[in-house]
């Protein structure tokens, strides 16, 4: 029988970026379509936009834009025969990543962003978007998760009426990723359950090392603030270490925030990445992973797993981490 593939995150997900919307969760490259005619942005269009690629990935054609991506599965037997006989499920949306805003206060030097928009401002404004979607019946209220990327939400104007809209419709699934430099009291609000989590990317473990990291002399700054946070909110808070080459790639950095992490204590969970502008945003350039970032990855788990501290890594990192290069 011929090849049939699904994907979850295409049929559930809307992405907000500054220059349109995708139907699916990839940062770099994925199917979407622009916002340049807010009159066609519907529920109409949205499921005939979602259709056409679901359709092809169940026909066992892979999207142009889906080429490259780790989230596509191809369907078991009973699925593919499922799909022949079954009527598409208009699925509504239970996945919204809003990413439309570049602002920030800070300049790290492996910001996407920079590479992927040229201009670090927004096109348009969400709420009103997000509002007609509610209206419209599109969004699963029951399941619906958000999570805030792009720039830095301190910077973001529609950031505090966006988080009330979605706690009017008991949304109580948040990710919040953040630098920290500034204290944001709404942050204190969510977090009553064991679902939503703040992420900040520290990236280092001393003051040296971040300021020439993110162009800014705010590390014991950050610090406070997280553990202002954390008396505060109930939210998991997590902290990320982008590994950079030849900036913090090396255990004496590595171990310096690891310890950071332990003194502020019940960092749940522990990320560690690579640094996206050597691998995802760099498609057709192979980027082989150097041996001594293996050994970094293996000394952040077992540190954790001593101090039972949670440990995560990124599906996309931990996909170019068993293949051994990224390309």
């Amino acid at each position: 029988m011929f090849e049939s593939y699904h994907c979850e995150k295409l049929e559930k997900t809307l992405h907000f970026l500054p220059d349109g919307v995708k139907f699916c969760c990839s940062c770099a490259e994925g199917t979407g379509i622009k916002i340049n005619d807010f009159s066609k942005f519907n529920k109409e269009e949205i499921i005939k936009g979602k259709k056409k690629y679901i359709d092809l990935l169940k026909k066992g054609y892979i999207p142009k834009e889906c080429k490259g991506c780790i989230e596509y599965k191809k369907n078991n037997l009973y699925k593919k025969i499922k799909s022949i006989f079954i009527k598409q499920h208009k699925n509504k949306i239970t996945h919204i990543i809003i990413d439309h805003f570049k602002q920030c206060d800070s300049n790290c030097i492996y910001c996407s962003q920079k590479k992927l928009f040229s201009e670090r401002t927004q096109n348009y404004e969400l709420l009103p978007i997000i509002k007609q979607l509610y209206e419209q019946n599109m969004i699963d209220t029951e399941n619906l998760k958000v999570e805030f990327q792009g720039g830095n939400i301190s910077e973001l104007k529609e950031f505090e009426d966006l988080m009330k809209e979605f706690y009017e419709h008991n949304c109580d699934d948040f990710v919040i990723l953040m630098n920290g430099i500034k204290y944001i009291p709404i942050l204190e609000e969510i977090g009553n359950n064991w679902k939503s989590h703040i992420c900040i990317s520290l990236d280092a473990g001393t003051k040296e090392t971040y300021k020439k990291i993110k162009n800014i002399d705010a590390f014991d700054q950050v610090i406070e603030n997280i553990k202002r946070l954390k008396q505060k909110s109930k939210a998991q808070i997590s902290l990320k270490y982008i590994i950079i080459k030849d900036v913090n790639d090396n255990k004496e950095e590595l171990e310096k925030f690891l310890n950071v992490a332990k003194e502020i204590g019940n960092i749940q969970p522990l990320h560690l990445e690579i640094d996206y502008n050597d691998t995802l945003l760099s498609p057709g350039t192979r980027f082989d992973i150097p041996k001594h970032y293996y050994e970094l990855f293996e000394e952040a788990e077992n540190y954790c797993r001593k101090n039972n501290i949670s440990y995560k890594v990124f599906p996309y990192t931990k996909h170019i981490l068993k293949q051994g290069y990224s390309i």
